[in-house]
């Protein structure tokens, strides 16, 4: 019986769908959506101040070419794919050329929604500091989206390459081969430029014939490698849990760790006796968790960055109070994981003295990240 991929593909699509519409509807009527609404306003009031204040010498169309390279070369790719199709998809692997075209058609539509955002936040520096008319202009909004196009196919034929290391060269690759470009566009042709000889012009040229040998030689030596997409694609829904997972309890969500031995002198600096056990406990935890702590230091590291740039000292109160809120709502889970997996019942605690600790990990937690703001505002 020959696998219809259209019909797996419309079912696969629409399973996703619904399930994001109904986490969508979760995180509509959580608070922390309006926290992060409010932190938009807030930010598009002092945007022009922002833009005015960058100096005359600034870099910016090179600048812009590295923010907008990340974005574009930035390519993962969903294919919803599940742990079963290891052995049920697998025998078909020849037919299933058209459902993989088909994924990638959905991520180049996704993720070119993002990039579309960041080019209209980016577009009132283009026009204010840059040349952002006439031809330029059309050329600001197609180019990205062209080489995006390029990045979501040249990423999947890469993802066929057995060796991490050969698929992060690859990646490596495609960010410059997509710098040069955009750094000559953004820059109007002036990107390393020396004696009028563009030798950026001929160094992307260089690597566009080079892409194009290798990306032939892919498709023909390897096949797909179905480990690395399931992995992708549970990597990428883990993600979707965990924001979710801010907003409602997800049953689906896995928790996972990393060693993280460059982090755990931080744990050493509580005392180690008996009445620290569960502070200690759940504070190892925390650190070695990939997806609360990265949380955690990713909200820590964006409200500096912001307090750094805001003009004003009210809106830099303002930025460290609503992080400080998004960084409570998260470590609400501090402690929980651990209970429900059972370690706690190893300590000689209390119900009462582990709630507690977990209490005394969270206050602890907010306080380094005030720390963090009020030392940001002072610099």
């Amino acid at each position: 019986m020959k696998l219809d991929v259209e019909a797996l593909f419309r079912e696969r699509l629409h399973r996703f769908t619904a399930e994001v519409v109904r986490y969508g509807q979760y995180m509509a009527n959580g608070s922390v959506l309006m926290v992060a609404v409010f932190l938009c306003g807030l930010l598009a009031y002092y945007y022009p101040s922002l833009v005015r204040s960058i100096p005359a010498g600034f870099p910016l169309p090179y600048a812009l070419a590295v923010v907008f390279a990340i974005f574009v070369t930035r390519s993962p790719h969903r294919t919803f794919l599940v742990e079963a199709d290891l052995l049920f998809l697998t025998p078909a692997e020849s037919g299933m050329a058209r459902y993989f075209q088909k994924t990638q058609v959905y991520n180049f539509a996704v993720q070119s929604i993002g990039l579309f955002l960041v080019m209209l936040l980016c577009l009132p520096l283009y026009r204010g500091t840059l040349a952002g008319g006439g031809v330029q202009g059309w050329l600001y909004w197609a180019v990205p989206f062209v080489l995006k196009g390029w990045n979501v196919h040249a990423s999947w034929i890469a993802m066929r390459l057995p060796d991490k290391r050969q698929r992060a060269a690859h990646t490596l690759g495609r960010f410059g081969f997509t710098f040069f470009l955009l750094a000559w566009m953004l820059g109007e042709g002036s990107f390393l430029v020396w004696r009028h000889v563009p030798y950026g012009a001929v160094v992307w040229m260089a690597l566009l014939v080079w892409f194009h040998v290798r990306l032939q030689r892919m498709g023909k030596r390897h096949a797909y490698q179905w480990y690395q997409l399931l992995e992708m694609e549970s990597g990428l829904r883990r993600r979707f849990y965990q924001i979710a997972g801010q907003f409602r309890d997800v049953p689906s969500l896995r928790q996972r760790v990393k060693p993280r031995r460059w982090l755990m002198w931080v744990a050493r600096l509580i005392p180690y006796r008996t009445a620290n056990a569960g502070r200690i406990l759940f504070l190892t935890v925390f650190l070695r968790s990939v997806d609360q702590a990265g949380v955690y230091i990713r909200l820590v590291a964006i409200s500096a960055l912001l307090i750094l740039i805001m003009p004003g000292l009210l809106a830099k109160v303002a930025v460290a109070v609503l992080f400080l809120w998004m960084s409570a709502s998260q470590l609400k889970g501090v402690g929980t994981e651990t209970r429900h997996r059972g370690r706690s019942s190893l300590l000689p605690l209390s119900e009462q003295q582990q709630r507690h600790a977990a209490m005394w990990v969270r206050r602890a937690l907010l306080l380094a990240q005030t720390a963090v703001s009020v030392l940001a505002s002072l610099l």
